[in-house]
């Protein structure tokens, strides 16, 4: 069961990364692809709650915690990508793993043995081999412009959006873990629930406010978004289920690895992307 759960996580957060792509050849509006993202995920939380739902305060602070969280790094994230490097971003983001790791050593009091020690630095070094390619490109295009994005002033900017991408997803872990922690196999479809109702005000707030509502409507391929929703919503339900019982330093490094298998594979026989020797 618990490795059902695994399979579909992975296989949930490569669809967010499959539909996200598919989006953005058909349109660059990120603004309400977030927002119909967010509104499937709540309207599925919605329904799920609608037997059974449990006003519970403490996992009503949890879950707009996690949704402010969440908010905070789907901009963040999407900024740092804008002003910098792809793989660079897409490298650094991936290592906020550390953030539940450290908590769950610290915090949590679980063990790094050898064996998992070895794991993790396994992981890691995958990370940094899996954009090895791109990384060097990027080196070589920087020396051959002469830092002309840094010389503007975007460096900066990009770290600080990558900083807080990197924090907010680590805190999302965090509060997925603490909250099982105290409150083991229960509140979790509340919890999803409040955090997607957060991320529904905000992003559809910001979309009728930056848009009217007549090109909201002619944007293509709103149901990728609503797909991605989808499966953002079940990608964080299951990884709060496991929460309830897997330590942090287990569950969080696993499913990037995962992710990081999976998005290979898909790139490779749903996209027919090349993949290099690294």
């Amino acid at each position: 069961m618990v490795i059902l759960l695994y399979f579909v996580i992975v296989l949930a957060s490569v669809t967010q990364s499959a539909t996200t792509k598919l989006f953005n050849r058909h349109s660059t509006n990120a603004t309400v692809f977030n927002a119909c993202k967010a509104l499937a995920a709540f309207v599925l939380f919605a329904a799920m709650a609608a037997w059974g739902f449990t006003l519970h305060m403490p996992t009503l602070v949890f879950g707009m915690l996690y949704g402010a969280c969440l908010c905070a790094s789907m901009y963040a994230g999407y900024k740092a990508l804008c002003l910098g490097p792809m793989a660079l971003t897409s490298m650094l983001v991936s290592f906020s793993i550390l953030i539940p790791l450290l908590w769950g050593v610290t915090v949590g009091g679980e063990s790094l043995h050898l064996l998992r020690i070895i794991a993790l630095l396994l992981l890691f070094g995958s990370i940094v081999l899996t954009n090895a390619d791109k990384l060097f490109l990027h080196h070589r295009q920087k020396t051959e412009n002469g830092y002309q994005n840094e010389a503007k002033g975007n460096y900066g900017k990009w770290l600080l959006f990558v900083l807080a991408t990197f924090l907010c997803n680590g805190g999302c872990s965090v509060l997925q873990k603490q909250h099982q922690s105290l409150y083991p196999e229960r509140y979790s479809k509340e919890f999803m629930l409040f955090a997607m109702l957060l991320c529904v005000l905000v992003f559809c707030s910001v979309s009728l406010i930056k848009y009217p509502l007549a090109d909201v409507k002619r944007v293509k391929k709103k149901w990728l978004g609503t797909l991605s929703g989808v499966a953002n919503g079940l990608s964080g339900f299951f990884t709060l289920a496991l929460a309830g019982f897997e330590n942090a330093s287990v569950l969080f490094p696993v499913i990037s690895a995962g992710t990081l298998l999976g998005a290979l594979l898909c790139g490779k026989f749903f996209f027919k992307e090349k993949l290099k020797v690294n």
